[in-house]
């Protein structure tokens, strides 16, 4: 019998071409469990304030978690766990695919990349066998050709494959990590980490089965929750994938319409959403590796010509931000720009917040044209749209150059009237869901460990009847409430904390994956017998160890906040003259209930007490 662990860690040192295996005992991950849990681990130990993101001395950490060895639906997703360049503090970004279950089954529980090589490189892990190989050929091309390439010529069966494009090459901050052409770590900019340090790809093949300590009780859950997750979400999710959501989201003024100064855009939803996205764009399901929902589209296009394309297909959150955000609801258009993105190896939320942000900006006078290479973007443009594009990923003059660190230095070029109009927390954009219609998200996006963040705790679900009673949230909560906030805020901050340390598409509490479901499996694969206490316990251990990151990092109360716009109530729809009141209020019930003092600093008996070392 196993525990789901090798208790191995592999470590890549690209500056002096030398790989390690490193013992990791199983009491390191009993506390922190695998995925961010691990990466913040990690960070804590050996990345100081000092280092910059994109300095040879940050890490970049790959780490799977226990449920890797379940091949259970929702068990394809792996952390990948950085300094963040557009964040100063803890980065994380999660995928799915194939690549998390391959690492696992290479032999090993994480894979640390520090240094930087001398020259474009890649890595190939091969069971046992892990080569530094040259990839001057690679460098320049995009991240879908770049995957095709290296995969024919490494060849190896059955692969699966890391990659960046050129935006991670020119290490643009929001850069993202490409996994299998299908799957994206998309937030924090550790596509520029990995760029920084000369590294295109990892490619990785196992053929391990991870030792597990009750097999048969393992599959009959998998079974089980697999049925149970196809029926609920057969009949929804799988038939539009997440822009089944937009036209409600738009409905609620969840959307970030106009750069969040509209509060509904019924117009553009219908032709961005469902059904119009699934029969416009021949929309089909794609699956992660044994998952029965396959939330991710497959979409075509054949016309207009010049947004041919076949691939992934955009996400709710694309449609959010480079269509509401910017008025522009061309489908197609849009998928066109999303594609662009996704071969560039760029953040889709990042980059429909930099345009919408620019395109108020320049409607203010708050910039003239020549700022961003004499184009006159205005709201819906999708010529100047993709345009720019090209112009962030290639850092050309203008609009390259000005957003290439981010939307914090380039607004703070602009002058203080940009600066207040910049929709981010802690240098971090904004995703595609409005605090102000569902008042929880306002505490969940400015304590978040990586800045705002839809899935490191998504409370707004709380309001749609998706709960968590074994964590306490048991009752379907008012979407304006703010006396509670924090509580439900907290609690779903821990969910997401645990699926990410785990390694679980939070997707599955939609079809009736429970917290007591994620604990039967983990017991199965583990033996540690844990009760559901555990299991929260560890989940709260983590994010404080994540907060502890960030406070080594300089964040204290000054930094966890929200921007002016989300204290300014709409006049119409349904959300007219709410917005999250009390907000220094709540904030203080927020630290006294995760035991921090009035700074926002973990007090050292709450330290203590959830055994951090």
């Amino acid at each position: 019998m196993g525990s789901g662990y090798w208790e191995k860690v592999l470590r890549v040192d690209l500056s002096t071409a030398t790989v390690t295996e490193e013992v990791v005992p199983v009491d390191v991950w009993k506390k922190y469990l695998g995925g961010g849990g691990y990466g913040a681990k990690v960070l804590y130990d050996e990345v100081d304030e000092q280092t910059g993101a994109l300095e040879e001395g940050n890490k970049l950490i790959f780490a799977p978690g226990p449920l890797q060895a379940a091949k259970q639906t929702g068990a394809a997703k792996f952390t990948v766990a950085a300094k963040s360049p557009i964040t100063g503090i803890y980065g994380e970004s999660a995928a799915g695919a194939g690549w998390g279950m391959a690492l696992k089954s290479s032999g090993f529980d994480a894979l640390i990349i520090q240094g930087a090589a001398a020259q474009p490189s890649y890595l190939v892990i091969n069971d046992n066998s892990i080569e530094i190989r040259d990839a001057k050929k690679y460098w320049g091309l995009d991240a879908f050709d770049s995957s095709d390439q290296i995969l024919a010529d490494a060849g190896i069966d059955k692969a699966s494959i890391c990659t960046i494009g050129q935006a991670g090459e020119n290490k643009v901050a929001i850069a993202c990590i490409v996994v299998d052409k299908h799957s994206f770590a998309g937030r924090c900019g550790l596509g520029a980490v990995m760029g920084s340090k000369n590294l295109k790809a990892v490619l990785v093949k196992g053929s391990k089965k991870v030792p597990v300590h009750d097999q048969d009780k393992l599959t009959e859950i998998n079974r089980d929750i697999g049925k149970t997750v196809h029926e609920n979400t057969k009949d929804w999710l799988r038939i539009h994938g997440t822009p089944f959501v937009e036209i409600g989201c738009d409905s609620d003024g969840d959307t970030p319409t106009r750069n969040w100064q509209q509060a509904h855009w019924p117009e553009g939803a219908e032709k961005l959403g469902c059904p119009n996205y699934t029969d416009e764009l021949k929309a089909k399901p794609h699956s992660c590796n044994s998952c029965v929902i396959g939330c991710h589209r497959d979409i075509e296009i054949t016309e207009p010509a010049e947004y041919a394309m076949k691939g992934p297909g955009p996400e709710y959150e694309s449609l959010g931000m480079l269509g509401n955000n910017c008025l522009m609801d061309d489908v197609k258009a849009l998928s066109f720009m999303n594609d662009l993105c996704n071969r560039y190896g760029v953040d889709c939320i990042s980059m429909g917040s930099f345009l919408g942000f620019t395109m108020d900006c320049l409607e203010k006078g708050y910039m003239s044209p020549d700022d961003i290479g004499g184009r006159n973007l205005q709201w819906g443009d999708k010529d100047n749209m993709i345009a720019l594009i090209h112009d962030l990923c290639n850092v050309k003059p203008g609009f390259g150059e000005l957003f290439v660190n981010g939307i914090v230095p380039a607004a703070t070029k602009l002058g203080d009237k940009a600066l207040e109009l910049a929709p981010h927390v802690k240098g971090l954009d904004l995703p595609a869901h409005d605090p102000r219609a569902f008042f929880s998200l306002a505490l969940n996006y400015a304590t978040g460990s990586v800045g705002p963040h839809h899935e490191r705790g998504n409370p707004q679900v709380a309001t749609a009847g998706f709960l968590l009673p074994e964590a306490g949230v048991d009752s379907v909560v008012d979407r304006f409430e703010m006396e509670n906030s924090e509580f439900v805020a907290a609690k779903y901050q821990d969910y997401g904390t645990l699926t990410q340390s785990v390694c679980h598409c939070k997707f599955m509490l939609f079809g009736g994956y429970s917290m007591s479901v994620m604990l039967e499996s983990l017991n199965a694969i583990t033996g540690w017998g844990w009760s559901m206490e555990d299991m929260l316990q560890a989940a709260e251990r983590i994010f404080t160890l994540q907060r502890l990151v960030n406070v080594k990092y300089g964040v204290d109360r000054k930094d966890d906040t929200l921007p002016k716009v989300i204290f300014e109530p709409s006049v119409e729809g349904s959300r007219a003259g709410k917005c999250p009141h009390d907000f220094e209020a709540a904030l203080d019930r927020y630290y006294d209930l995760r035991g921090w003092d009035e700074n926002g600093i973990p007090k050292s008996e709450k330290i203590t007490e959830l055994g951090i070392s």
